[in-house]
């Protein structure tokens, strides 16, 4: 991952904009010598945005299913008390 100033930035914008585009090359934005933002081509974006959804609806998805166990009582009672920790219960 490439980093660039801020500045620079302005200066190169479209050549920047084609290596995130074309080489999906991503940069990090500097200023002040921070990390700002990143630029990322809209493939690795939306990629992101379902792979991050698909982690939520998992760990959602396992709460869930622990809660019913519990209700249950179908987890040994090893199981069953470290999933009444993780729950806070």
């Amino acid at each position: 991952m490439k980093e660039i100033n801020a500045l620079d930035l302005r200066r190169k914008f479209g050549e920047i904009m084609d290596e995130v585009r074309y080489r999906k090359e991503p940069f990090i934005v500097k200023k002040n010598g921070r990390a700002v933002i990143v630029l990322i081509d809209i493939e690795a974006y939306r990629a992101s945005q379902e792979h991050f959804r698909d982690e939520a609806f998992i760990e959602e998805y396992t709460e869930e299913r622990i809660k019913e166990f519990l209700s249950e009582d179908k987890l040994d009672p090893a199981i069953h008390e470290a999933a009444r920790k993780k729950l806070g219960r």
